[in-house]
């Protein structure tokens, strides 16, 4: 952004140009640039602790029970770093699920990038997602945000807007490259990631319910055909 200063008397402007026409212009002084790339490296390693803690908070008493002063002692912050960097818990928890799919598209990215069947490609997606569901503590944290979402109608917009868009924003990045034929169009991405979001949460949730009924080898017949039809729907 530009920002323009205009003089109504044009003789204002050659009065300053000559003024400080001998100036000699300040030489950076090394010790101011590396005083402001320490506190850049503070201030990233504060954001840094304040995610990792927020993740151990969240875990432990739930995303709606969560308090900013739990989530700033855990980091060893206080109250004032806490604000510096974020707005509200919620803010804290988009920024953590921003980072857990840019996670998880560059480790499917690693898996797939040297395989060039489409077949056997979807078939390694497949076998992560199937992981992905029994990190049952993921899985519920994001159950327990979408319903904070639906008792806060006033937010629900905004929130589902954010959320959806992280992820399909950085799923397009990292993937759309090795599957150049599957384009969707942004719509259709939305759909498709609420679409495996049910089944990972969906199972998460009752493998967790009933893990009798609901274990590892039952979902490993299930899990693939339900993919596999939003797949061929891609």
């Amino acid at each position: 952004m530009y920002i323009c200063l205009r003089y109504s008397d044009g003789f204002k402007n050659m009065a300053r140009r000559s003024k400080n026409h001998d100036r000699v212009a300040p030489v950076p002084d090394p010790a101011n640039e590396t005083t402001s790339s320490r506190q850049s490296l503070k201030s990233e390693r504060t954001r840094a602790d304040l995610l990792h803690a927020a993740e151990v908070i969240f875990a432990r008493d739930g995303f709606e029970a969560s308090r900013i002063e739990d989530i700033a002692t855990e980091a060893g912050r206080s109250r004032g770093a806490f604000y510096a960097n974020f707005d509200n818990k919620t803010e804290v928890f988009l920024a953590l699920r921003s980072l857990a799919v840019l996670r998880n598209a560059r480790a499917i990215r690693e898996r797939i990038q040297n395989i060039h069947d489409d077949a056997a490609r979807y078939t390694a997606i497949i076998r992560y997602i199937l992981e992905q569901i029994c990190d049952t503590q993921t899985q519920l944290l994001q159950i327990e945000f979408k319903l904070f979402a639906l008792r806060h109608p006033e937010m629900l917009a905004e929130l589902s807007a954010k959320h959806l868009e992280a992820s399909t924003s950085i799923n397009r990045q990292e993937l759309s490259d090795l599957f150049p034929d599957k384009s969707e169009s942004p719509q259709e991405m939305r759909r498709t990631t609420l679409a495996i979001e049910s089944i990972l949460e969906g199972f998460a949730l009752n493998a967790s319910f009933s893990p009798r009924d609901m274990a590892p080898k039952h979902l490993e017949k299930l899990v693939p055909d339900l993919l596999a039809r939003i797949f061929d729907h891609c």
